[in-house]
């Protein structure tokens, strides 16, 4: 993120930014922070402050995508235009190989502000990044990851009155669900081979410890683990 505005002193995501090889739970921390200055800091510095923190997911993303064991030597993070079926997209991790093409295709779509307006636009986002990669890469690896605070603001702008989401994300945690799983390159294009729904709380920038639940597959590490069997199974040396 060399260049980009300083995002007003906010010291979890300028670390975030800088960070070699940062966590899921640095970016929850960042993210947090970003959540509770966002009304102090204006639109420009936080467009700048959205940058880092997508910058530091995707990052977060591949490094825990090869700390389970896959090569990924190609891989990137950070916005890459790639071919799909209907149109162009952009994958903010990917990899292309010279013999496979697309074999690794990860759409991330941050939740910061406004979450009741803002989740089911984003779910729809993923499900057309998934039908646009799978109908022309169908071996493609494909996931997607929202995050989510369990609060917002009442008022746009204003700091004194917070309001829960974890409603709205309990509600939409079954349709997150069916839309995972993707087995076989032979399944539905629309379907993901996996989805994280990383929910954390703002004061403390900590990953929501029973949301989604264990065993939905949503659920960090769970959604790794998928993407991971997945491009192992299909791109994996013998």
């Amino acid at each position: 993120m060399a260049g980009s505005p300083d995002p007003a002193g906010l010291a979890l995501v300028e670390r975030l930014g800088e960070s070699p090889t940062p966590t899921i739970d640095d970016y929850c921390a960042a993210s947090a922070e970003y959540i509770r200055g966002a009304s102090q800091i204006g639109s420009q510095k936080g467009k700048a402050a959205q940058l880092r923190l997508s910058d530091g997911l995707s990052r977060a993303t591949l490094s825990s995508l090869r700390a389970t064991g896959l090569g990924l030597d190609g891989a990137v993070a950070g916005e890459r235009t790639v071919g799909g079926g209907l149109r162009s997209v952009k994958a903010d991790v990917s990899e292309i190989t010279e013999t496979d093409g697309l074999t690794l295709a990860v759409e991330i779509k941050p939740v910061h502000l406004a979450v009741g307006r803002a989740i089911w636009n984003r779910f729809g986002d993923i499900r057309t990044f998934s039908v646009n990669v799978h109908l022309k890469f169908p071996f493609a690896v494909v996931g997607g990851i929202l995050t989510l605070p369990t609060t917002e603001r009442v008022r746009s702008g204003y700091d004194d009155e917070w309001k829960p989401t974890t409603h709205l994300i309990e509600r939409a945690i079954g349709r997150f669900t069916r839309a995972g799983g993707r087995q076989t390159e032979g399944d539905a294009s629309h379907l993901l081979e996996g989805i994280a729904v990383v929910v954390f709380d703002r004061e403390s920038g900590c990953m929501d410890p029973g949301l989604p639940a264990d065993g939905t597959g949503l659920r960090w590490q769970e959604f790794i683990d998928r993407m991971a069997e997945a491009y192992d199974a299909r791109f994996g040396g013998d």
